[in-house]
């Protein structure tokens, strides 16, 4: 279980209520849904009893209520001490990356800021979009690599470093191998393996629902070797982005009635003032030359 998710249990604890709970919590009511069904995952068992008009903790939510705030509470407590205790003579600037990003595509975009920059170390983490953005606000992190379907919140500034095509990516066997392109009908009754982390799952769901396609899930997985290894072995098909087929050696058509391209940016939070060591760091990624290679520049 994730930290974030015990906080959003929490919001939805004290308002009984999913819409006001992710507007307290600065997280859309998707993503926040989502993360209390992973965490009810974790711990084994429903958390809440929702219908149409209410919701309501369940025994086992009321149990571990008590719990769930004590370990908000004391990890909360643990990472200001040990903020206080550990703070470095040089700067460290702590980068989240996206754990749906190519860590290998972005490395070479903060080598720049390690030139000539003696008092600036990276300290890297990865995580989910909810993740990343829940430290973002918490002050975990200073720069996050990151993307979502959707619009960033205005309390996040956010600066485009490049786009990329999500492409289907299939085994060497499959039936569309070979093809360029396919449209999204022949998509219906697919086998498919899904990308339980990716932040454009539940889009690309809706997406495909709003055309009456359907897909079979065969296989979930967080972890993208998995579903790579899965894919290539001919168990399904999975939406991925383009670098991630590539960096894989795996075959991939595009979506030809279905373009879907994400923009990944470097964050920061508005809030805060930035430090020149982040400047740099930013600076370094923003001159990167992202359209050298497999990326088009956004």
């Amino acid at each position: 279980m994730e930290l974030y998710q015990i906080r959003y249990f929490l919001a939805v604890a004290d308002t009984l209520n999913f819409t006001r709970a992710s507007e307290r919590s600065f997280v859309s009511q998707p993503a926040l849904t989502k993360a209390i069904q992973r965490l009810e995952e974790a711990i084994g068992g429903r958390l809440f009893d929702r219908t149409k008009n209410s919701v309501q903790l369940t025994e086992l939510g009321r149990g571990m209520l008590p719990n769930f705030r004590q370990i908000y509470e004391t990890a909360n407590h643990a990472r200001k001490e040990a903020r206080r205790l550990t703070r470095p003579q040089k700067e460290v600037v702590r980068v989240g990356v996206m754990c749906t990003i190519d860590f290998h595509q972005v490395l070479p975009g903060f080598v720049e800021s390690q030139e000539g920059s003696a008092e600036v170390e990276l300290s890297f983490r990865e995580g989910n979009l909810e993740a990343l953005t829940d430290a973002l606000d918490e002050g975990d992190v200073d720069v996050g690599v990151m993307c979502s379907p959707y619009a960033m919140p205005k309390r996040f500034a956010a600066t485009p470093l490049f786009s990329e095509e999500y492409v289907l990516a299939i085994g060497d066997d499959h039936r569309f191998s070979g093809r360029a392109s396919v449209e999204m009908a022949e998509l219906h009754r697919e086998r498919y393996c899904e990308r339980v982390m990716c932040e454009f799952s539940t889009y690309i769901e809706h997406v495909l629902r709003d055309r009456s396609v359907m897909l079979e899930v065969v296989q979930q997985s967080s972890r993208e070797d998995w579903i790579q290894a899965l894919v290539r072995a001919n168990f399904g098909v999975a939406f991925m982005p383009i670098s991630l087929a590539r960096a894989a050696g795996l075959a991939c058509v595009a979506m030809a009635d279905m373009p879907i391209v994400r923009e990944v940016s470097v964050l920061t939070h508005a809030d805060r003032p930035t430090s020149a060591a982040q400047q740099a760091v930013i600076d370094s990624l923003v001159a990167y030359g992202w359209g050298r290679g497999r990326l088009a520049p956004t």
